[in-house]
């Protein structure tokens, strides 16, 4: 059982293991480098799973003003398929979620310490900005971005993602079309996937190949005009406003990672989130998995288990997960996959909803 444990990174993972280790009375520091709330590349979609997984720490997403959605619809160029989604999903801003996890987490009783860069990991000490410390379990969930002295040991993908994230204040004919919709955007090179996240505001998660990028000319402005003569673009976008004075991008993304057990460095160290296993943002499941690892870890430290113990159980229970949305991704980006794949939805919309039902993670009795 773990005495005290030091959480780097106050993301979902973050925020979720830290708030049930305090609750079940455990010594947590959680050591976040913004000062305050901020923004993070995300699609923003809450499936069920997730959903659940906030639930049971007291945060359902409608008490946060999540937006309910419970249709999908695919475009692709002038083609259009709309289904129902197989549940209840949610639409909300990871600056409000992510917020609302570190107060829970303060609430419980864990310290949460702002503004402070851990450098390093030596056994079980954690070197920080301020000041090292010391635990007998280091749970490191600083979500895509690595820590420079703790990469993954993920392989590089033949031609990298570029992922880049904006919110858009609507005009009413788009706030009505996207009304508890997800609208995924299929561009042969990856994806756009466009749902509200406020009474008046969307989010716009856009994941390209490099290559794709590059050809466009290489920035975010080149790639939107690119995009914008589509019509699925013109019509929900054309007359938007950007809310950022500039994009949030990353790049080098390791969709299809999974941590299988053993890791390198410290055996003390538990990845969490997408340091243990990086889906494809296509299924929409992101959020799932880093609040799922954290409810796994959690329980596993309590009943006194190893980080590798951990790293096991999490690869055997959202393996399959990942593997069945990098086939969806992978079809998504062969020119006739893609159109086959469309065209056989557009005669049977019950495609789409087996789809959302076949990227599901178990329930944890079959953990």
């Amino acid at each position: 059982m773990v005495g005290s444990a030091i959480v780097i990174g106050g993301g979902l993972a973050g925020g979720a293991v830290a708030t049930r280790l305090a609750r079940a009375g455990h010594g947590v520091t959680v050591l976040e480098r913004e000062t305050g709330p901020h923004e993070k590349v995300c699609g923003e979609f809450l499936s069920v799973e997730a959903c659940e997984d906030l639930a049971s720490l007291g945060l359902p997403p409608e008490r946060l003003g999540g937006v309910p959605i419970d249709r999908v619809r695919v475009h692709r160029g002038r083609h259009t398929v709309e289904a129902r989604l197989p549940f209840l999903a949610y639409g909300l801003s990871r600056r409000v979620l992510d917020e609302a996890l570190l107060e829970t987490a303060a609430d419980a009783g864990a310290e949460v310490m702002r503004g402070v860069r851990v450098t390093g990991i030596q056994g079980y000490t954690v070197l920080a900005s301020d000041q090292n410390r010391e635990s007998n379990a280091i749970l490191l969930a600083t979500g895509k971005h690595d820590m420079r002295a703790m990469p993954r040991a993920a392989p590089s993908t033949k031609d990298g993602y570029v992922g880049f994230k904006m919110h858009w204040r609507l005009p009413a004919p788009a706030l009505i079309e996207l009304d508890r919709s997800i609208d995924l955007m299929l561009l042969g090179t990856g994806y756009a996937g466009l749902q509200r996240v406020g009474t008046r505001d969307a989010n716009l998660c856009l994941v390209v190949q490099r290559s794709q990028l590059t050809r466009v000319g290489g920035t975010w402005e080149a790639l939107l005009a690119d995009l914008m003569p589509q019509p699925a673009f013109a019509r929900l976008l054309g007359s938007a406003q950007p809310l950022f004075a500039k994009p949030l991008a990353i790049a080098n993304l390791p969709y299809g990672y999974v941590l299988s057990g053993e890791q390198d460095g410290p055996e003390e160290v538990w990845r969490l989130g997408d340091q243990a296993a990086m889906t494809a943002s296509l299924s929409g499941d992101g959020m799932s998995v880093a609040l799922r690892s954290a409810r796994l870890a959690a329980q596993s430290l309590i009943q006194g288990k190893t980080a590798t113990q951990f790293h096991r159980q999490l690869a055997r229970h959202v393996g399959p997960q990942v593997r069945m949305a990098m086939r969806m991704q992978r079809l998504s980006e062969r020119p006739i996959a893609l159109a086959a794949g469309v065209l056989a939805a557009r005669l049977w919309p019950g495609l789409l909803t087996q789809g959302a039902k076949a990227t599901r993670l178990p329930s944890l009795g079959r953990a």
